[in-house]
């Protein structure tokens, strides 16, 4: 018997903060490389604020996340999705 696998839509909160654990990052790391505060992170993996960023944090992020900017753009819009089985 085969298990399949179901495809699940992520929020912005959701997929930041699993992103943020696969790269092995606290949200102090996150926040020292964009210049921001820690509780800038904070809020938006509480879903209370999203994220305004300039070109050059948006590549940052991108890069400590090791993600390319359309997965940003997923995550950002919450069309990220993962598999679970």
């Amino acid at each position: 018997m085969s298990a399949q696998s179901k495809q699940v839509k992520l929020s912005f909160p959701q997929w930041l903060k699993l992103r943020r654990d696969i790269a092995n990052l606290t949200q102090s790391d996150i926040a020292k490389a964009l210049n921001i505060s820690n509780q800038a992170v904070s809020s938006w993996e509480k879903g209370i604020a999203k994220p305004a960023l300039n070109p050059d944090q948006t590549q940052k992020l991108c890069l400590i996340l090791n993600i390319t900017f359309d997965e940003l753009v997923k995550g950002f819009n919450g069309e990220a999705e993962i598999s679970i089985n």
